[in-house]
C-alpha cells in the first residue's frame, strides 16, 4: 500500500493569506476621499463669504427699515438674518471635522470597523454625515458622505442621520442644524439690536476711512514726487508702461482668485 506523505503547512503561506487580507482591507480611495476633504475647506470659504455679504445685507436693510417704524417688513430680513448666521456657525463646525479628519486620516485607511477607529475621528465623520444631510449646498460633502458611506456601512450613516441612540454626533452641531427657530424668537427689540450694529459697524467703518485718507494726504508731496519719476521712466522708455499695466493686472487676477 501506497501512503501518501503529510504535508506541513508552510509559514509562507501564512504570509501570502496575510498579505491578501491585507490589501482587501486597506482603503483603495483615501487618497480621493482625502482630495474632496481638501476641495470642501475651499468651497467653504466660498460659501463663506457669499454668506456674509448677505448677512451684511440683511443687516443693511434692517437699519434702513427700523427708523421708520416699518418692523412688519423687518421682520422676514430679521429671519434671514438670524437662518444666515446659523449657517456660518454650521460652516465653522464642518471646516473643525474636516481638518479633525485630516489630522488622523491613516486609521481609515487600514481600519473598515467603525467601532475600532479614535474616538475623535468617529465624531468628526459622524458630524460630517448629519452635516451632509442638513446642508444641500455643499457638493463635495455629499461626495464625502457617500465615500464615508461604501467605506464603513448604511447603519453607521442612518444611525447618524437620524439621531439614533448611540449616535456619535456632537450634541453642538445638532444644535445648530437640527433645531427649528421658536416663532416669538424674533422680537422688536432684537431687530432694533440688529440694526443699532449695523450702525456702530459703520460709523467705525466711515472712521477708519477717514483716518487712512489722512495719512494719504499727509504723504501727498512724496506721492507726488513718484508720480514725477514714473513719468520721467515712461518717457525714456515707454516699454515700461506696459510691463507695469501687465503686472498690475496679473496682481489684480491673482488677489480676485484669493
Amino acid at each position: 500500500m501506497i501512503f501518501a506523505k503529510k504535508t506541513e503547512p508552510k509559514f509562507g503561506c501564512y504570509c501570502n493569506v496575510f498579505a491578501v487580507w491585507s490589501r482587501s482591507s486597506r482603503w483603495r480611495k483615501a487618497s480621493k476621499c482625502k482630495l474632496h476633504i481638501q476641495n470642501l475647506l475651499c468651497s467653504l470659504k466660498v460659501q463663506r463669504i457669499r454668506r456674509e455679504c448677505m448677512v451684511r445685507q440683511s443687516r443693511s436693510d434692517i437699519a434702513q427699515l427700523v427708523p421708520h417704524g416699518r418692523f412688519r417688513e423687518a421682520l422676514p430680513k430679521a429671519k434671514q438674518f438670524y437662518e444666515d448666521e446659523r449657517r456660518l456657525l454650521a460652516y465653522d463646525q464642518v471646516k473643525y471635522l474636516c481638518t479633525t479628519i485630516l489630522q488622523s486620516f491613516s486609521p481609515l485607511i487600514h481600519q473598515s470597523d467603525v467601532h475600532l477607529l479614535p474616538d475623535e475621528t468617529k465624531e468628526a465623520m459622524a458630524g460630517l454625515i448629519f452635516a451632509a444631510s442638513r446642508i444641500g449646498e455643499l457638493k463635495e460633502l455629499q461626495i464625502v458622505r457617500s465615500m464615508l458611506v461604501q467605506r464603513f456601512g448604511k447603519k453607521f450613516d442612518k444611525d447618524c442621520v437620524d439621531l439614533r441612540p448611540g449616535n456619535l454626533v456632537s450634541s453642538e452641531i445638532v444644535k445648530i442644524l437640527d433645531m427649528n427657530m421658536p416663532r416669538d424668537a424674533i422680537s422688536p427689540e432684537i431687530i432694533m439690536a440688529i440694526s443699532q450694529k449695523y450702525k456702530t459697524d459703520f460709523i467705525t467703518s466711515v472712521d477708519s476711512v477717514t483716518e487712512d485718507s489722512a495719512s494719504l494726504h499727509n504723504l501727498g508731496i512724496a506721492d507726488s514726487d513718484t508720480l514725477a519719476r514714473r513719468k520721467k521712466v515712461t518717457k525714456q522708455n515707454p516699454k515700461c508702461l506696459h510691463t507695469d499695466r501687465g503686472e498690475s493686472q496679473g496682481r489684480d487676477r491673482s488677489t480676485f482668485m484669493r
